[in-house]
């Protein structure tokens, strides 16, 4: 690592620097529309670029660069760098785009699968674990590697879940004297207590939770 620690992820919804709009790159700030270059236009190009076979299974110059601009680099703790060195960062790193590869055999026992397992540069998962704050004893903390779009999206796709629970919370005690404030009150605590107990049932701790992250990314990649 250098002076300062940073890390070099992608650029989430809503951060795009640049849009793509025809063939021209145009700054983000000027709302040019097209399409910005965020992790979104990244998953629809390397889902694109999968199905590709033969001679055609390779990134060319041109999308190359496109994906790179997708990349913002971060200082670790946030904010410390300006708009020139976040650039500079970026400009200077090189974006290597490799192909995994499946060749069938005479039967499926003896495909051959290549799968690319990218390590990190020195110092940028320690420094992640560096920079995690353990919760207070009893509550939950955020799970690493995530964006805050993740939580809007987790909370949509679990809206019947939590409907559930939220119908099946007992009638508290003395229910004709309380307001509503109490009343939710009485759902919020009843519903924390469960989730809480549900998540310490999986026995997965923080530094656990990080590794497990780690792990899911490599070897998933959204299958």
């Amino acid at each position: 690592m250098t002076q300062k620690d940073y890390i070099i992820v992608g650029r989430d919804v809503g951060e795009a620097q640049f849009h793509l709009v025809g063939n021209n790159i145009m700054p983000a700030e000027d709302n040019p529309g097209g399409t910005p270059l965020d992790v979104v236009y990244m998953g629809k190009v390397i889902g694109e670029m999968s199905e590709r076979i033969g001679e055609d299974r390779k990134a060319s110059e041109e999308e190359t660069k496109l994906m790179r601009l997708c990349f913002r680099a971060d200082s670790l703790p946030p904010g410390q760098f300006d708009e020139m060195t976040e650039n500079a960062l970026i400009e200077n790193t090189e974006l290597q785009v490799i192909f995994e590869t499946r060749t069938p055999g005479d039967c499926i026992h003896e495909d051959n699968n290549i799968r690319i397992v990218a390590i990190p540069a020195d110092g940028t998962l320690k420094t992640g674990l560096e920079q995690l704050e353990m919760p207070e004893v009893g509550k939950p903390f955020q799970p690493p590697l995530t964006y805050p779009v993740d939580e809007n999206l987790m909370l949509s796709w679990m809206l019947d879940g939590i409907i559930e629970k939220v119908i099946n919370v007992e009638s508290p005690e003395g229910l004709e004297n309380m307001n509503w404030h109490q009343i939710r009150k009485h759902f919020a605590d009843t519903i924390e207590a469960r989730l809480i107990s549900q998540a310490d049932e999986d026995k997965v701790g923080q530094i656990a939770a990080f590794h497990r992250a780690v792990g899911i990314y490599m070897s998933s990649m959204c299958r």
